[in-house]
C-alpha cells in the first residue's frame, strides 16, 4: 500500500475475538470518514517492517497478566500515544507492564461488546474525534426535568461534557445565545421525546437546528410513544414501562444510553465534517478548482483555478485557538485555510475569531456557507 494517513498498532494480550471486534469496529468508524483500510489507514499487531515513523499513529495495549511492551521506548521517542485497556481498575498493576501504569487506563465494559469505547479513544488520539466529548440534552422541563438531571450526572461521571440548560449557563449570560452556541459545539444531542416534546417552540427549535447543523440525535422515545418526527440524523431508542422506576431511568438503560452516545460521536463528527467539506468542494468546483486528495486531520488538498495548491482544514463545532494551532502546525508552511460553519455561534465568539484571523495570518478563516464568495478572493495567496 502507499503511505497511509493514519496507523493503529495493537500490543499486549488481546484474544482473537477482541482483535477481530476491534479491527472491525475501527474500520467501520474510519469508513464513516471516507477513509479506507490499506489505502488511508493501516492496523497492525506490533511494529511491522512497513511502519511509517512520520505518520499519525496510536497504540492500543490489551492488558493481561505478565504482559510486556518492549517497544515502549520507541513509542515514546516517536510521541505515539498508548491506550491501555484493562479488565478493572483493581487489576492495573497485574495487567499492565510498569511502563504503562502511570497512564490512565480504560476499563473494558462487559456491555461494550463492540469495543465502542476503545475505538472512540483511538479516534481521539488520531485527531479524528475531538478530545472534549460534548453532549446536549434536549427536553421539556415540565415532563422530564428529573431524568434530564439524572442523565446530566450519569454522563458527566462517564467523562462527557454535558450541556443542560439548568446547570450549564452562568449568571448574567444571554441564555438563548449560549444555548445555541453550545448546541453548535455538541457531538450528540440526547432528545427526551416525551408526549409534549414538540408542543414547545424551544424544543422544536432545538430539533430543527441540530438537524440543520448535521448533529446526530439520540431520540429517546417514552413508553408507547411513536416518533412524531423523524430524521436521518436521529437514532431511536425505545423505552418500555420497565425502563422507568419512580420517575428515573434504570441503571441498565442509562448504561445502554451512554454506549449509544459513544457510538454516535464518530458518526456525528464524520457527517458534520462531510457537510462542511461538501460546501467547500461545491464552491471550489464552481470557480473552476478541484480537490486533489486528502491529508492528515481530515484535511483536503485543493487546487485553485490558477493551479496553486491550498490545504483546507474543515473544523467541526466551535473553532478555537487550538484549532488554529493544529492547522498551522500540520500545514507545514503551505498555504492553508480553516473552514468552519459560523451559523449559531455567539457574536462574542465571532469577534474572537475575527481577532485571531487578523493577528495570526498563517491560516485564513473561511465560513463554509460562504465558501464560494470567500474562495474567490484567495488567488492572491
Amino acid at each position: 500500500m502507499s503511505t497511509p494517513l493514519y496507523q493503529c498498532l495493537i500490543f499486549g494480550a488481546p484474544s482473537p475475538e477482541q482483535i477481530a471486534t476491534f479491527e472491525s469496529r475501527l474500520t467501520a468508524s474510519l469508513n464513516e470518514f471516507c477513509l479506507q483500510r490499506d489505502l488511508h489507514f493501516s492496523i497492525a499487531q506490533g511494529i511491522k517492517a512497513d511502519f511509517e515513523a512520520t505518520v499519525p499513529t496510536v497504540a492500543v495495549f490489551f492488558g493481561g497478566a505478565g504482559t510486556t511492551l518492549p517497544e515502549h521506548a520507541q513509542l515514546m521517542r516517536l510521541s505515539i500515544p498508548v491506550v491501555p485497556l484493562v479488565s478493572s481498575v483493581s487489576t492495573v498493576s497485574v495487567e499492565l507492564p510498569e511502563c504503562l501504569r502511570a497512564i490512565n487506563a480504560l476499563v473494558l465494559d462487559a456491555q461494550d461488546r463492540e469495543l465502542v469505547k476503545p475505538v472512540g479513544a483511538t479516534l481521539q488520539c488520531l485527531g479524528l474525534l475531538p478530545s472534549q466529548r460534548r453532549v446536549f440534552i434536549s427536553y421539556r422541563r415540565n415532563e422530564s426535568r428529573d431524568i434530564a438531571t439524572q442523565l446530566f450526572e450519569a454522563l458527566s461521571a462517564r467523562q462527557f461534557d454535558v450541556f443542560l440548560d439548568t446547570h450549564s449557563v452562568a449568571a448574567a449570560v444571554d441564555f438563548q445565545t449560549m444555548l445555541w452556541h453550545r448546541l453548535c459545539d455538541s457531538d450528540v444531542v440526547v432528545m427526551l421525546d416525551t408526549p409534549g416534546f414538540f408542543e414547545s417552540r424551544w424544543t422544536r427549535a432545538e430539533w430543527g437546528r441540530a438537524t440543520d447543523k448535521h448533529i446526530s440525535i439520540l431520540q429517546v422515545l417514552w413508553p408507547g410513544r411513536a416518533a412524531s418526527r423523524s430524521s436521518q440524523l436521529a437514532t431511536p431508542m425505545l423505552l418500555d414501562n420497565t425502563d422507568l422506576v419512580s420517575g428515573r431511568l434504570t441503571d441498565r438503560i442509562v448504561d445502554q444510553l451512554a454506549l449509544k452516545v459513544e457510538a454516535l460521536r464518530s458518526k456525528s463528527t464524520a457527517l458534520r465534517h462531510a457537510n462542511i467539506a461538501g460546501h467547500l468542494r461545491s464552491a471550489l468546483e464552481c470557480i473552476g478548482g478541484s480537490v486533489a486528495g486528502m491529508g492528515v486531520r481530515r484535511s483536503l488538498i485543493m487546487k485553485l483555478p490558477s493551479g496553486s495548491e491550498l490545504v483546507a482544514y474543515p473544523s467541526v463545532g466551535v473553532p478555537t485557538a487550538v484549532t488554529l494551532h493544529e492547522a498551522v502546525r500540520d500545514a507545514n508552511n503551505r498555504a492553508a485555510i480553516l473552514v468552519y460553519d459560523h451559523v449559531g455561534l455567539s457574536d462574542e465568539w465571532m469577534t474572537h475569531l475575527d481577532w485571531l484571523g487578523a493577528n495570526f495570518t498563517a491560516v485564513k478563516w473561511i465560513k463554509s456557507r460562504q465558501a464560494g464568495w470567500e474562495l474567490a478572493e484567495l488567488e492572491g495567496l
